[in-house]
């Protein structure tokens, strides 16, 4: 793998990950307000029934037929009431019983003061309520629907922003490395192009105090090295040779002239 692909692929896993981090907590910054809000609201509807009813502004069988009629069109919230001795005195719709109250529960309503939990996809809270000096336990629930659609278009919109980033993080890497490499492909081609015969050429400074400066410093140096290196080696070459050419010559005069007498003498004989 080439330097600019791995340092693309760096690039662009760092900044996903950071990227990823960011939409994390907006996912849930907005989940955590979103159900911070129903419950406040689910609350608020909880304590306005349980006030019509206990005040007896409004009739049992009309508050529950408003919310029968309105289930159908908008996410109504149940609302329950009990006494702390588990006796129930209003439902919205028994035959629904989203929280599914028992003694144990009605117990902890009253020892924690006000409890949230959740019943399948249903938010609910159960509460102590005081009304006319007395206690009561009222319990509601209701669907997010407008706050669930809204997170799930939410989930759906950074999911598509951090592919589509993760994408142009990518190439927006791949091409500033290629800009930050090309100095180095110019001091490889300028490199390449140095020969035995060419030794006493460098490689040029741009920059001395940036790491490609140094790099061509520190290669210039290895070539004044090899360069003083091969002349010393010419330069003994040449000196051996002309030290061993005039022995060689009187060797050579020396082994002509023994022949030549060698064949003077098989000419007398």
């Amino acid at each position: 793998m080439k330097i600019r692909t791995s340092l693309s692929l760096k690039y662009t896993g760092i900044i996903a990950t950071v990227f990823l981090l960011f939409m994390v907590t907006i996912y849930y910054v907005s989940e955590h307000t979103r159900s911070s809000t129903f419950y406040h609201n689910l609350k608020s509807e909880a304590v306005t029934k349980a006030h019509l009813f206990l005040s007896n502004k409004v009739d049992a069988a009309v508050m529950q037929s408003i919310y029968l009629n309105n289930r159908n069109f908008i996410n109504e919230v149940e609302v329950a009431i009990y006494t702390p001795g588990f006796e129930m005195l209003y439902h919205d719709a028994i035959e629904n019983d989203i929280v599914k109250e028992d003694r144990p529960m009605i117990d902890r309503i009253m020892r924690e003061r006000e409890i949230e939990f959740r019943e399948k996809d249903y938010e609910s809270i159960g509460m102590v309520y005081n009304f006319g000096g007395r206690e009561y336990v009222v319990t509601a629930a209701a669907y997010d629907g407008y706050g669930t659609a809204t997170l799930r278009e939410l989930r759906q919109t950074l999911l598509i922003l951090f592919i589509a980033g993760l994408s142009v993080l990518f190439v927006v890497g791949y091409l500033l490395s290629w800009i930050s490499l090309r100095p180095i492909r110019s001091i490889v081609k300028e490199a390449e192009s140095i020969t035995a015969s060419q030794m006493a050429r460098r490689l040029p400074v741009k920059n001395s105090q940036d790491e490609l400066g140094e790099l061509s410093i520190a290669f210039n140096d290895l070539l004044e090295r090899l360069e003083t290196s091969f002349n010393s080696q010419k330069m003994f070459v040449s000196n051996v040779s002309h030290e061993l050419r005039t022995p060689l010559a009187a060797l050579t005069a020396e082994l002509d002239l023994a022949l030549l007498k060698e064949r003077k003498t098989r000419c007398r004989i």
